[in-house]
């Protein structure tokens, strides 16, 4: 455990600005080799810095004369004493290396554990004998990756920072997001701007995992299960310019920033090296507070509990604000774009995490591509690390805005689905039968579209379940938007949980009991994202997962089906259509209805907006990420065979079928009858009888709307007509026929 050291006080009030000489001062320089120096002797030198950084430049010159008088004098008393050994620094193997893997790795690349850390280091020694730097460097990521709690709002903060559950209901306007002030070291602004290093060295073994990995790689191939044996100190070394962690949901890509990365920074400070300070980006305030909390656990965890009211290392070179805090600086005034600059000139190394935030937010902040814009530039002279779970997206999106990413600073691991034991497909009018009819005891998260769903399952089930939303959802945000009365450290309060998609973003169950996913989504990334919510904690503690299939709804895309979602996203996109299309076709628009009517649809846009001093602004990667839905949209309503359109855009592969629900009674009756000639009105009547096939306005389906929901069973119902000379004559019969 190291031990605390209290945040000096400076005429300045910037420590930071005197870790750097000033003008003609003379420069610290360490006792002796940091490479060489115990534990002991680090923390004492850190000391003797502390005291160095107090001496006027008078006093520095005098103490460097005296260490100078003292070293001379020690090199003349040693001169007659014979050396009968030259010591040498070994490389040591790193754990897990197979020297055969490493003979045929490039020339030029250089074993981290071997690099030279100089700069008047003070790092703590530590063995490089195949033992991580801190116990918790390898361990699995059991902290949940997001506040398992109410995080009560700041009085600012009144801009949705996450995705609104119910379009209509959203938000209208988009004002930045107040989470994530910049720190008092930030506005004093005194910081040096430090060097970037602008060689990157990459340890062989991460060349050769590479090439290993992939997203559908089964997990039993898998050399690695964590961000941080993947990664190793490979990171330690990456120069300016993008990485990439293309990671599966529970793979510890925030205990890597956290433990690792930060771990480092705080080694690296302490030697004198502040070159290394970290800016993470998140998406949710929700996050942003967890990912703070987080930060200050793996400080007193490092530290211990009796450094609580010293010096926190961890927030000094890891500072943690939302996309909406960036695109606030972005768009603000000259004022906000200086803030902008220091913010960006104190952090060398800048995390994008969740940054699928780019491809799925997009659509609704009319912002987003100030932040995206912001860290394609900042790849010139800063380390930019993307990370996310469903980033397929955004990969394509940072390939076509700013070029290529180099193979070598991709690094994958698919998610780990293993924890899935079976999947269905099933009929949203059956939810709630296959609810009631679960297992005592198991418990069930149910992610729906809309905030109106939430209200008709609390019709239903009342006080049994909870319910959640977004903060920011207009309608239902004083009913619904309590996480503490639905999740608490990680475990679901009620044995069934409905929420929409402002769940489905960094926050993880970590609870046996919740044994049951329901996914009634259409959108392929929210569908990875809702998937990816539970953690597993071991072999044993596995789910059933099912997905809604559209096209067992009675009437396809009328009732409550696809139709209502692209009518939605039409109405986003017209508007900022006809912008883009040029004057004469805007002026069109304009005119297509009265100026109040024109503004509302406009306001309701959220990628095109209107300010009557700077004229109107569109959000070019929402109008993308709009036209992109429609599309998909559109050739998956084209489609006969939703489930084959679903596999087709689904970002996630369970390696197993998904299988359609099948409810037992009906199926024994179904196969009993194989065969049977029987009249339509009583077989439609049967078979309705079990209540497993929607009525649509009080009607019962025909033939062709029984045979798409009976295929689900294996079997279909063919018409044939008597023609034989008795009472049933020209009389039509159905017969269920196994497929």
């Amino acid at each position: 455990m190291k031990t605390a050291i209290e945040k000096p006080v400076t005429p300045g009030g910037v420590f930071d600005h005197l870790m750097v000489p000033q003008e003609d001062e003379p420069e610290f320089h360490p006792s002796k080799d940091p490479k060489t120096m115990t534990v002991q002797e680090s923390l004492e030198e850190v000391d003797r810095f502390l005291c160095w950084n107090r001496m006027t430049p008078e006093e520095k010159r005098a103490e460097q004369e005296a260490q100078r008088a003292a070293s001379h004098a020690t090199e003349q008393a040693a001169e007659d004493i014979p050396c009968t050994m030259r010591p040498e620094r070994v490389p040591d193997t790193p754990q897990d290396t197979v020297w055969e893997d490493l003979t045929d790795a490039p020339q030029d690349v250089v074993r981290a554990d071997v690099l030279d850390t100089s700069m008047g280091g003070m790092l703590e020694a530590v063995p490089s004998n195949g033992a991580p730097e801190r116990a918790a460097d390898t361990m699995p990521d059991d902290v949940p990756d997001a506040t398992e709690g109410n995080v009560p709002g700041r009085e600012a903060d009144t801009v949705p920072d996450g995705p609104p559950d119910d379009l209509p209901d959203t938000v209208e306007g988009n004002m930045p997001d107040v989470v994530g002030a910049l720190t008092a070291q930030e506005k004093a602004g005194n910081e040096t701007v430090q060097g970037v290093p602008e060689v990157e060295v990459v340890p062989p073994e991460a060349i050769v995992l590479l090439e290993q990995t992939g997203e559908d790689a089964p997990a039993a191939e898998e050399r690695w299960a964590y961000a941080s044996e993947l990664i190793g100190d490979a990171f330690q070394h990456w120069g300016n310019g993008r990485v990439l962690l293309d990671m599966g949901t529970g793979r510890g890509k925030s205990e890597f920033v956290i433990r690792k990365m930060a771990g480092w920074a705080v080694d690296q400070f302490l030697e004198g090296n502040c070159d290394n300070r970290i800016l993470m980006l998140c998406p949710l305030t929700l996050l942003h507070e967890d990912l703070e909390n987080r930060r200050r656990e793996e400080y007193l965890t490092v530290f211990g509990d009796a450094s609580e009211e010293e010096w926190d290392l961890y927030e000094e070179v890891l500072t943690v604000i939302t996309y909406q805090k960036l695109e606030q600086l972005c768009k603000g005034d000259a004022s906000d774009h200086r803030s902008l600059q220091k913010l960006l000139d104190r952090h060398r190394i800048i995390i994008a995490d969740e940054c699928h935030y780019w491809s799925e937010f997009s659509a609704f902040n009319i912002n987003t591509h100030y932040s995206f814009d912001a860290l394609l530039q900042a790849e010139k002279d800063h380390t930019v690390i993307y990370m996310s779970a469903t980033g397929r997206d955004t990969w394509k999106l940072l390939e076509e805005k700013g070029g290529p990413t180099q193979p070598e600073r991709i690094y994958r691991l698919p998610q780990n689905y293993e924890y899935v034991k079976a999947a269905y497909f099933y009929a949203r009018h059956n939810l709630v039968t296959i609810l009631k009819r679960l297992p005592v005891g198991e418990k069930a998260i149910v992610f729906v579209e809309l905030g109106d769903d939430l209200a008709e399952m609390e019709t239903i089930f009342g006080d049994t379940a909870a319910y959640y939303c977004s903060p920011f959802n207009e309608r239902y945000r004083k009913k619904y938007s309590d996480l503490s009365v639905c999740v608490k450290d990680g475990q679901q309060l009620k044995d069934i949980l409905f929420t929409t998609k402002a769940m489905g973003v960094g926050i993880g169950l970590k609870d046996r009991g919740v044994k049951h996913i329901f996914i009634d989504q259409w959108n392929p990334l929210e569908i990875a994202q809702s998937l990816g919510r539970k953690r597993s904690l071991d072999a044993d503690d596995t789910c059933t997962v099912y997905f809604r299939d559209y096209s067992l709804d009675w009437y396809w895309g009328t009732n409550s089906g696809l139709k209502k979602f692209r009518s939605m996203l039409l109405n986003k996109y017209l508007p900022a259509q006809a912008y883009v299309a040029g004057e004469e076709e805007f002026d069109k628009y304009l005119h297509s209805d009265n100026p109040e009517a024109i503004q509302k649809k406009i306001d309701k846009s959220k990628i095109l907006e209107h300010n009557v001093v700077t004229g109107y602004h569109i959000n070019p990667l929402g109008l993308q990420q709009v036209e992109h839905d429609i599309e998909m949209l559109d050739d998956i309503m084209s489609s006969t065979n939703y489930p084959e359109s679903f596999m087709k855009y689904a970002m996630f592969n369970l390696h197993q079928p998904i299988k359609a629900y099948r409810f037992k009674d009906l199926e024994d009756w179904l196969y009993a009858h194989l065969n049977q000639p029987m009249d339509p009105e009583e077989m439609t009547e049967k078979i309705m009888s079990f209540g497993y096939i929607e009525r649509y306005q009080g009607r019962d389906p025909g033939q062709m709307g029984l045979n798409r929901f009976l295929p689900c069973y294996g079997v279909k119902i063919v018409s044939d007509r008597e023609n034989k000379r008795n009472e049933n004559r020209n009389k039509t019969f159905w017969t269920l026929m196994k497929q």
